[in-house]
């Protein structure tokens, strides 16, 4: 594959995926600190929500190993660069969970869809597996 390819590839599922690890670790802070009546079902939904976005980073982390390039995860990397704000710390409500997580994993799914168009014209083997990823955001905000 040549290099400018393996650049763009790179740049998108480097984003995405520094980004799934920001999901991740927000559904885990919420998972841990959730109080309200909707305590359980919602403690069980983020407990596999998180694992479907570790599963999902680790899968875009090898494709980019596979086209050549390292990949950076390292929590300052995902820190300053997935640009979802700052999670609140602390207890939070099960609505307040909602309503973040909600738009959160709604700002990473139309990311991954401009990626899935960008990544169409480029490399379509590597534009299915953001699709994938897609589907499962998708189920997720739903």
């Amino acid at each position: 594959m040549e290099a400018d390819k393996r650049k763009l590839i790179t740049d998108d599922l480097q984003a995405t995926v520094v980004e799934l690890l920001e999901l991740f670790h927000d559904s885990k802070q919420s998972h841990w600190n959730l109080r309200g009546p909707l305590y359980l079902p919602i403690h069980e939904k983020l407990q596999e929500n998180a694992d479907d976005y570790r599963k999902y980073a680790d899968l875009l982390a090898e494709r980019i190993l596979q086209v050549g390039n390292p990949v950076d995860g390292r929590t300052g990397v995902v820190a300053a660069t997935a640009n979802l704000g700052e999670f609140p710390g602390g207890y939070l409500s099960d609505k307040q969970v909602l309503i973040l997580m909600t738009e959160r994993i709604t700002t990473v799914a139309k990311r991954v869809r401009q990626r899935i168009e960008h990544l169409s014209k480029v490399d379509k083997f590597t534009s299915n597996k953001l699709q994938d990823l897609s589907y499962e955001l998708d189920k997720h905000v739903w």
